[in-house]
């Protein structure tokens, strides 16, 4: 075996998940020298809870649970010794109205509700806590706001891209994004 073997058998194995780090923020020193110490407090503040919190990993799904997804939260949730947040988000019973936005919007709640006790069932019998949202609207509103709520929140992990996935069935990238003191 050659000298570059050894980094090919270093390279990572598990390679239908990408992850992507989001730049941390900082206090903003023109608040401090402004004048406004109670938004740099409030940051410090903000920085300091996301530090203390325990870690939990943001699974977001749309009603209908990707095995790639919930086998990968799983396994990451028992690896760092987190509880999973599992969201269930749409918006599709928004473009209609009346009666049919109400039926659409009970079979997502169904779909999603039965689906996530499937996934709970999993999870306990792992030993991995699991908490159940569901919301209707903006998936990037509620993603925010969702994540705002908890600072313990650090990895968000959804599904993949539907293009990506029809390219590549066998294989495609679980998108996992880093959180770490981010979200000021």
């Amino acid at each position: 075996m050659g000298f570059t073997d050894w980094f090919k058998r270093g390279t990572k194995r598990n390679k239908d998940v990408n992850i992507k780090k989001i730049k941390k923020q900082s206090v903003a020193i023109g608040a401090m020298a402004a004048g406004s110490p109670s938004k740099a407090a409030d940051a410090l503040a903000k920085m300091i809870d996301q530090n203390n919190a325990p870690t939990k990993v943001l699974m977001i799904q749309d009603g209908e649970y990707l095995s790639q997804v919930t086998d990968y939260a799983m396994k990451m949730a028992q690896r760092l010794d987190c509880e999973i947040i599992a969201l269930d988000i749409t918006n599709k019973p928004l473009q209609f109205s009346g009666d049919r936005r109400t039926r659409e919007s009970d079979r997502f709640i169904e779909m999603a509700r039965a689906n996530a006790q499937k996934f709970s069932s999993l999870a306990m019998a792992r030993g991995i806590k699991v908490e159940h949202i569901m919301d209707i609207g903006d998936s990037e509103e509620i993603i925010t706001r969702v994540s705002a709520a908890d600072a313990g929140i650090r990895y968000v992990l959804s599904k993949p891209d539907e293009e990506a996935v029809r390219k590549n069935q066998e294989r495609a990238h679980v998108p996992v994004f880093d959180l770490r003191c981010s979200r000021l």
